[in-house]
């Protein structure tokens, strides 16, 4: 169809966005060009956004069955919601192993658009993959997203992209849930993608640098290039949760500046945060800022009272146990306070400890080895289960983190 070359023809035009990117940003360019060659069968690896993206695409645009499938751990990640969704919608699905996860076949596909609802209290990407998928549809497109309490601001980035791209749309919110209409469709757009697509620095990644700023001692900045404190991104609310370990954001021309009030000259003898009330932190709507924020306050021994990390759990690992594992070697702790379905979890940074050598536990989980790697400055021999696994949002990371340890 005309659409589908309208949506991958900006990606597939421009090779040093795939050639520099990430391994999941090359996971779902491949997937698309081999789509249009005719392949069949998809593999994702561990990379949950571009299988949940593509799938919901594939659910249109396939001409013929498709396999899409991925490693232990993508297997083990519910993607039910969305698939519930594309199958009342009218597509074919066989699971091949177990219900509601990879791998399974998509048989026959969407042919018309039916108002749907997705809910999103496991993942918003299950609502960025509909509404993504919207306007290779003509006419009025309606998307009710239940339960959108976490995870707000990525369905926002979704709907801006959409804006950017010259899609119509109108969100009304109420109190059982946000409606979403989409107006517009991609065959309708006539300005090339390239004159009104705005490719932006990644917030997310640059999250990992400010407790590594911490342990780079007095008088020391960081210039991070491409990122803006006026992104539409969610989270770059980092330069907000920044000045609770003392680091200050500042705009430059061609990025932003990181620069720290705190001094650091023996943090063991930092005063316990134990013996005050500790702060409040909200984080349901920025969870891949979490692991290097939770690793930052542990450098500085601030307690805190975190709220809203419970979809920690659904990530490429259990995160909130990989966080507890590893916080363990810190004599630190992240536990619930009350029911875990509360979701209010406490840290507790009192009896901080820097051992002299730790090995991390990654799970192969890219964040938990960005966040556990900005320990070195206070650990002498620092190793890691999986260094390689940052490939999969951030590529050149150690290069960039020798720079800031002096390695």
């Amino acid at each position: 169809m005309a659409a589908q070359g309208k949506l991958t023809q900006w990606l597939l035009q421009n090779p040093s966005v795939v050639s520099n990117g990430c391994r999941d940003t090359r996971l779902l360019v491949d997937a698309l060009q081999g789509l249009a060659s005719g392949m069949s069968e998809f593999d994702f690896q561990d990379a949950g956004t571009p299988c949940r993206l593509f799938t919901s695409y594939a659910a249109v645009c396939a001409q013929k069955p498709v396999t899409i499938s991925g490693n232990i751990s993508l297997n083990n990640r519910s993607i039910l919601p969305l698939m519930d969704a594309l199958v009342a919608m009218g597509a074919e699905v066989e699971f091949l192993e177990k219900p509601g996860h990879t791998p399974f076949t998509i048989k026959s596909g969407i042919k018309n658009w039916h108002d749907t609802e997705i809910n999103t209290s496991v993942s918003s990407q299950y609502a960025s993959a509909l509404m993504l998928m919207a306007p290779l549809f003509a006419g009025q497109k309606r998307i009710k997203l239940q339960d959108n309490t976490h995870s707000q601001t990525y369905i926002d980035l979704t709907l801006h992209v959409l804006e950017q791209m010259g899609i119509e749309l109108k969100v009304e919110t109420g109190t059982e849930g946000k409606n979403i209409t989409i107006l517009g469709s991609y065959t309708a757009i006539s300005t090339p993608l390239g004159e009104r697509m705005v490719m932006e620095a990644d917030w997310s990644a640059s999250a990992f640098f400010y407790p590594l700023l911490l342990g780079m001692g007095e008088s020391k900045t960081l210039f991070l290039e491409g990122l803006s404190l006026s992104s539409v991104q969610g989270d770059a609310a980092m330069a907000a949760l920044g000045k609770w370990l003392g680091i200050e954001t500042e705009t430059h021309v061609d990025g932003v500046i990181l620069r720290s009030s705190v001094h650091l000259k023996n943090p063991s003898e930092s005063e316990k945060s134990a013996d005050k009330t500790p702060p409040n932190v909200d984080l349901k709507n920025n969870p891949d800022l979490v692991p290097a924020f939770v690793v930052g306050c542990c450098i500085l021994k601030q307690s805190l009272l975190l709220e809203g990390i419970h979809n920690l759990r659904y990530k490429e690992c259990d995160r909130i146990a990989a966080l507890q594992e590893n916080l363990a070697y810190l004599d630190c702790t992240l536990e619930p306070m009350g029911d875990e379905k509360d979701d209010r979890w406490l840290l507790d940074t009192s009896n901080r400890n820097f051992p002299s050598q730790m090995h991390v536990e990654t799970r192969h989980d890219h964040r938990i080895a960005m966040a556990f790697s900005t320990l070195k400055p206070w650990i002498q021999e620092l190793t890691f289960s999986d260094r390689d696994c940052v490939e999969k949002s951030f590529p050149n990371y150690w290069e960039q983190w020798k720079k800031c340890t002096f390695e």
